[in-house]
């Protein structure tokens, strides 16, 4: 797992897709907040939900490419 933040002097790729994700991700909640009509705590739910998802994609693709 070190790779994935720190690889040869530098930020790791893995350290770089995550914060891309959550960026995008941040983004994405933005104009789902400003666009529906739903309660913010429904919302801030599925927003966080679908983020640990996305994190968990983003280690396991990087576990799996460093095998």
């Amino acid at each position: 797992m070190n790779d994935f933040l720190w690889s040869s002097g530098h930020l790791g790729w893995g350290f770089f897709a995550l914060a891309v994700f959550t960026g995008l991700w941040w983004l994405l909640s933005d104009l789902c907040w400003r666009l529906q009509s739903i309660r913010i705590g429904r919302l801030m739910v599925a927003l966080i939900t679908g983020w640990a998802i996305g994190v968990g994609l983003v280690l396991l693709g990087f576990l799996i490419g460093n095998r």
